[in-house]
């Protein structure tokens, strides 16, 4: 399974932000990432959405964790240019996804 996540950031409501880590922080505790059964990765959701990371770049749980502690406050939200960019730049072969696996967007 590809997973990546949206994070919404907004320097106006940083408490959103780290609900937000802390859900997928426990999410990804619940899943098989160090066996390679599953792959995660992050958008940043702003003005323009940002790829924290992507499916390729972390094969361990707990990097995955830390790198979701990484707080970089934006402006606007704009969820659907995130939605377009996980669309477009995460679920690809170059960027990890793999084509015999589920895809997941939170």
């Amino acid at each position: 399974m590809d997973v990546v996540f949206i994070l919404a950031i907004s320097p106006r409501i940083p408490q959103r932000y780290e609900n937000a880590v802390l859900f997928i922080a426990n999410v990804a505790n619940g899943l098989d990432i160090d066996s390679g059964d599953v792959r995660v990765g992050a958008v940043a959701c702003l003005t323009s959405p940002h790829g924290r990371f992507y499916l390729r770049d972390y094969d361990r749980r707990q990097a995955v964790l830390d790198a979701l502690r990484l707080y970089n406050p934006g402006a606007t939200i704009n969820t659907a240019s995130a939605l377009d960019e996980v669309l477009s730049s995460h679920f690809t072969g170059a960027s990890g996804a793999r084509s015999g696996a589920r895809k997941v967007k939170e």
